[in-house]
């Protein structure tokens, strides 16, 4: 099976997704966006569906190949930015504490660019939709042509090229960007996680 098909029987068996029903540009966004904000053991899109969780990079690899398998054309965008109090002040209290103590957290996080209607729009399936009570900046419905909020805010933004591997690519800019702090980062963004499954689950199925 294809990309698409992989993904809309995993979506099914999960009880995220009817069977009876076709997806659509909107339904894969809002199927992406609300995988649990984790992790995931490789930045593949067939690692994101079989594992069903994913940060900023696995979610929109994942979407970038299902919009391309639905003809659509796509920039795959990598941005560098720090997780502060000032930037995120929705975070919990012991995050914020971190912050404080330690001083800012530097991460690479990825967002797309889509092709649609003639114009290109910015996709940021990064957080949940349940997220949105906590305070953090949900993305709630796809609009053709609307540009999306971002996640988070970079300081700086690079194209990663169509015949680049996007994990070689992300890897590369963690390196130079996050350097020897890779240890408190991955910490910091897998109790960001665990928190996120706390208060707001494991996602909700389809409506």
């Amino acid at each position: 099976m294809g990309l698409l098909q992989d993904f809309k029987a995993a979506a099914v068996q999960r009880a995220r997704f009817p069977d009876d029903q076709s997806l659509n540009n909107a339904a894969l966004f809002s199927l992406v966006r609300d995988m649990p904000f984790e992790r995931a053991s490789a930045l593949t899109p067939e690692t994101v569906v079989s594992e069903w969780r994913g940060t900023a990079p696995g979610k929109h690899v994942l979407l970038q190949g299902l919009y391309e398998e639905f003809g659509l054309g796509t920039m795959l965008i990598c941005g560098l930015h720090e997780f502060t109090q000032a930037s995120h002040p929705w975070l919990p209290q012991h995050l914020l504490d971190d912050l404080e103590r330690d001083g800012p957290v530097r991460d690479v996080a990825m967002f797309l660019r889509l092709h649609i209607g003639g114009d290109w729009m910015t996709i940021d399936a990064t957080w949940p939709l349940a997220a949105a009570r906590l305070g953090l900046p949900v993305n709630e419905r796809f609009e053709e042509n609307h540009e999306m909020t971002l996640a988070c805010d970079p300081d700086e933004v690079y194209h990663i090229p169509p015949q680049a591997n996007p994990e070689e690519f992300g890897q590369i800019m963690i390196e130079r960007y996050v350097g020897d702090t890779l240890a408190r980062r991955n910490r910091f963004i897998d109790e960001l996680g665990a928190w996120l499954a706390r208060e707001v689950g494991a996602g909700s199925t389809h409506s």
